[in-house]
Order: structure tokens, then sequence, then C-alpha cells
């Protein structure tokens, strides 16, 4: 199982979503792909851990996303315009085989309102 997670959305992120993840990744038998900025991710896990993310574990990666949906953003100017949001681009990696399940903490509009365009999507190529 390969699980897609937005590093960047929540309140706490993405330190909670890190230490979360790490967390879990010792705990199940699954793949964690942390979508966000991967320098900011990078940096993170050194200072919380003082490793590189490749030592901590061969089923924890990070897949690059230069933007942030952020709290305050209008939902669907936000989905339309950020493109290479880690929300967008969890979406993405889901629609396209590249994860199971995508988690997020972030915009809640924002997240419905991608959810609902991909499930619509979905259901017409049926």
């Amino acid at each position: 199982m390969k699980i897609v997670l937005d590093a960047m959305g929540g309140d706490n992120a993405p330190d909670a979503n890190i230490k979360g993840a790490v967390n879990a990744i010792n705990k199940i038998k699954a793949e964690v792909i942390l979508v966000g900025k991967e320098d900011v991710i990078r940096s993170k896990v050194k200072e919380f851990y003082g490793k590189e993310i490749e030592e901590i574990s061969d089923r924890l990666k990070i897949r690059n996303a230069t933007e942030t949906i952020e709290m305050c953003d209008t939902p669907t100017v936000a989905i339309k315009h950020k493109k290479d949001s880690s929300m967008v681009v969890g979406f993405r990696m889901l629609k396209e085989d590249e994860g199971d399940v995508f988690i997020s903490a972030g915009n809640s509009g924002a997240l419905l309102t991608r959810c609902n365009f991909n499930c619509r999507k979905n259901k017409r190529n049926r």
C-alpha cells in the first residue's frame, strides 16, 4: 500500500505531518510519500531525527511540490491556480495510480472541491 500524505497541509504542518509519517512507518507495512516542499521536509527530518530521510526507511519518500494551499485561500481559486501545490500534486498522484490513498489536513474547502472534481471525472470514465 502507498499512502500519499500532504506534508504541508494543516495547522501544525509540516512538523506534525512529518513526525506522524515517521511514527507510522515504524508501525505499518506501507510506503508513505510526503508531498510538499522537498527542501523544507528534508530540513525538518534532519532537525527532528538527525538523519536524512533515506536513512529512516526505504519506505519513506518525498514528492516535491513547490506551492501550498493556505487556510485563507479560496478553495476553487487555489485548486485552479496552484497546480504545483501539495494538495493538487497529491490528488494527481492518486489519479495516476501512484498511491492508494491521499491524506490531507489542509484547507477543507479545497480538499472537498478537488475530491468532488476527481470523483465526478472518474464516474464519467466508467
